[in-house]
């Protein structure tokens, strides 16, 4: 049945169609009797043609009653109802509107070009239009209206039997870049629609963008389950509208959001989903910033690298990235190309000249999607980093002992400065040591370790520590393999057997250039990072190392499959040199020979030894000193001391600054721990709070966007049809629900109507020639 957009208007209207026959009424008023000897003649031709004329009085008249009618229903924009118009015509109606503002949403391709429309700006025309329609529905429309990011509020904000038209006070919060008052219709319970509350609807998403977050639609599902089912228990009809981009990282393998779903569906509840996006544009995601290596210490160069990916299907060439340390800018960096789908990489160094924390922005020209241009590293630079050489030989410190010569590669002098600060110990230390404060453990020849020793050391590895066994004479291969092997649930990599002996080899080899005679190297480099600078050709550093003794690896031992063994180095007859198994969080390497040129003569003066036992310093540590990044919507945890800090803290939010004061609650591992509930934005938020004895103290924390939201890839109909099988919904586009079109409650009926007033008025022409007096002109004959 057809439908009025404005209905008052018709009623007002109707009384005009009486209009023609007033009009006819008073001019038959008007007539007067005039006696005639020539009317007798004209009355009996009247009475011939009296029925045929007063026909086309009445169609006349008919035609014209008709014409003003018409006009006055084109007025009132009538529409005939579809599924939706039907469903709005009910005695209660209960809409759930979810408007995504996940970072996609900002995707100004969406516009086609036009302007800056995003896809957000179009859900925003669509939840309006939503709401038009319902203040002009007959029967009870009720509503409620949520984001992604905060719609878990709708579902227990107001009990069943609480009237639906009262409005919950709601406690402010950060609600990110769009702000809502305290007052507002989003995010509360359900509400009757009334031209007021739409007007409040259109104000707050004039206030409204998108935010930082890659929340999905599955949280706002589930408040929206919760939603209709209080709804249906008064008696109300349900519908739910999915404002989304519907992009296919979210929706190609959706199995919970789609049960979601078809919960609704069973249930009854009409199901509308709504997609803002109309194309795909070239979109550029730094997808990590972070450290790769290196020592984290004051005045040392820190490599980083800065990777970005392209979400698009062709290349994108010539990519420039700005950099920014400490909010100075520094020389940037240039991609040549990025491969479509693909991923391209640049590192650089940064040298940071004091202690602290220190912020390390990347960010990349604009394009389709602004949120995933910009990410933040922070890295916590000190003044030192402290190694633990665990020393076997019972007089320490000697200066040609295994502890001497790895102490000289970790810290050369302030000639070559790593950050590294060597501390030798006995292997009773492990014992009453705090490990924590080390990256990594070096344990160098030691004949053996108590068991509250290694219960230490294997504590230390599974929280993501590093440990390097060095072997040498005084190592037993029996007490190894029964208390740090343990069949392979200790932490000693593999098996051994005992020590032998490396004879010397000579073969006969040509040379490239000379013809002379060479000496197979004793040392075979493995694809691995810590010795990659050595691999592909043969490197003379390398080939000059000599290995006279070994710890061989007990006969027909093979790694478990799935156990993560890894040659670093390898000896020419195929034994293992230097291994690596993880280990927990952590990462174990065995070097089978030793540190000092005791077995070998790689540390007396190459320096390739200086290099490997740096990368392997740096490889083992890199658990713990990983840059630590946290998404929006997390929260930021600051741990206190609860001896030496105050409870105190200010985070100050970026980009502004905003200052939110926290006080520090007690821990359950013990301390203190402040926390900000949430991170809305993407940035460098610091930390600040004094110690008990007055020090201000302060902490930076990098908080970035999931680089996954930033794939703009769109799952489509079909697919759609495919991962939502068995529910019964109904696919739109924006475009087809703004304003000017007429799908949301029906269609629009002015069109056909504006043609039939035309062709109406055309015979109402006809009629009214038809039915009036029309003397004919006779020519004049010529003589």
């Amino acid at each position: 049945m057809p439908t009025f957009d404005f209905l008052s208007l018709l009623w007002w209207g109707l009384p005009l169609a009486a209009a023609p026959i007033i009009i006819h009424l008073i001019n038959l008023l008007r007539h007067r009797k005039v006696p005639w000897a020539a009317m007798e003649f004209l009355l009996a031709s009247q009475r011939k043609y009296r029925t045929r004329v007063l026909l086309k009085q009445i169609l006349l008249l008919l035609l014209r009653v008709v014409a003003v009618l018409a006009v006055v229903c084109a007025l009132a924009q009538p529409h005939w109802k579809n599924a939706l118009g039907q469903l709005l015509g009910g005695a209660r109606t209960s809409h759930v509107v979810l408007l995504d503002d996940s970072y996609s949403m900002s995707d100004l391709s969406a516009g086609g070009g036009v302007g800056d429309t995003s896809a957000f700006d179009r859900g925003k025309l669509v939840v309006e239009r939503i709401c038009s329609e319902l203040v002009a529905a007959p029967g009870v429309q009720e509503l409620t209206i949520g984001r992604f990011s905060r719609v878990g509020l709708i579902a227990a904000s107001q009990p069943v039997n609480q009237p639906v038209n009262a409005v919950p006070e709601k406690s402010s919060k950060v609600l990110g870049q769009g702000q809502v008052s305290q007052s507002s219709c989003f995010e509360s319970a359900r509400q009757v629609v009334t031209p007021l509350l739409v007007q409040q609807v259109q104000d707050e998403l004039a206030t409204l963008s998108p935010s930082a977050t890659d929340v999905g639609p599955q949280v706002a599902l589930t408040a929206a389950v919760n939603a209709s089912g209080g709804a249906a228990a008064t008696g109300a009809a349900n519908v739910v509208w999915l404002v989304s981009d519907f992009r296919a990282a979210q929706w190609k393998s959706a199995d919970d959001t789609a049960e979601l779903l078809r919960r609704l569906s069973v249930a009854g509840t009409e199901l509308r989903l709504v997609d803002c996006a109309e194309s795909e544009a070239l979109n550029l995601t730094i997808e990590r910033l972070e450290m790769v290596g290196g020592v984290p210490a004051a005045g040392v160069l820190v490599p980083l690298e800065v990777a970005v990916r392209n979400h698009s299907s062709r290349p994108a060439r010539d990519v420039p990235i700005e950099l920014r340390e400490d909010g100075q800018a520094r020389p940037g960096l240039r991609i040549p190309e990025i491969p479509a789908g693909g991923i391209a990489t640049q590192r650089f160094d940064v040298r940071f000249p004091r202690p602290g924390s220190h912020v390390v922005d990347a960010k990349i020209f604009p394009d389709a999607v602004a949120a995933d241009n910009t990410r933040t590293a922070v890295i916590d630079i000190v003044d030192r980093v402290d190694v633990l050489l665990i020393d076997g030989d019972p007089r320490g410190a000697a200066r040609t002992g295994d502890a001497f010569y790895l102490s000289a590669a970790l810290a050369p002098g302030s000639g070559a400065p790593t950050g590294l600060r060597p501390r030798i110990e006995q292997p009773r230390s492990l014992a009453m040591l705090d490990l924590k404060a080390f990256d990594c453990i070096w344990l160098l020849d030691v004949e053996r370790l108590d068991p509250v020793e290694i219960a230490a050391v294997e504590a230390f590895a599974r929280a993501g520590g590093g440990v390097v066994f060095f072997v040498g004479p005084r190592t037993n291969a029996e007490a190894v393999n029964l208390s740090l092997v343990r069949d392979g649930a200790g932490l000693f990599p593999l098996p051994l057997a005992g020590p032998v002996d490396f004879l010397a080899e000579k073969a006969q080899r040509t040379a490239a250039v000379g013809g002379s005679e060479d000496t197979v190297p004793d040392v075979v480099v493995e694809e691995h990072p810590v010795v990659a600078v050595f691999s592909g050709q043969r490197n003379p550093l390398l080939d000059a190392v000599r290995i006279e003794r070994f710890m061989a690896v007990q006969r027909g031992f093979e790694p478990p499959v799935g156990s993560g063994l890894r040659r670093l180095l390898s000896l020419r007859n195929g034994s293992p040199l230097v291994v690596e198994r993880p280990y927990g969080n952590g990462l174990v390497v065995a070097v089978l020979t030793t540190a000092a040129p005791t077995w070998n003569n790689w540390a007396r003066g190459n320096p390739s030894w200086v290099v490997v036992m740096l990368e392997l310093e740096s490889h083992l540590a890199r658990t713990r000193r990983k840059v630590e990044s946290l998404e929006v919507g997390e929260a930021v945890s600051l741990s206190l001391d609860a001896e030496r800090d105050g409870d105190e803290v200010d985070f100050l939010i970026p980009p502004e600054g905003t200052l939110v004061h926290q006080t520090a609650k007690p821990s359950p591992g013990g301390g203190l721990v402040a926390t900000l509930p949430e991170a809305g934005t993407a940035g460098p938020y610091n930390a600040r709070w004094k110690q008990i004895d007055g020090i201000q103290r302060e902490r930076t924390f990098a908080v970035n966007v999931d680089p996954d939201e930033g794939r703009l890839e769109r799952i489509g109909r079909e697919r759609l049809d495919r991962t939502l099988s068995g529910v019964a919904f109904r696919f739109d586009s924006a475009a087809s629900m703004q304003p000017h079109s007429g799908s949301l409650a029906g269609v629009s009926l002015v069109t056909p109507l504006l043609y039939a007033i035309l062709a109406l008025l055309l015979v109402e022409q006809a009629v009214s020639y038809s039915a009036s007096y029309h003397p004919t002109v006779r020519q004049k004959r010529s003589v």
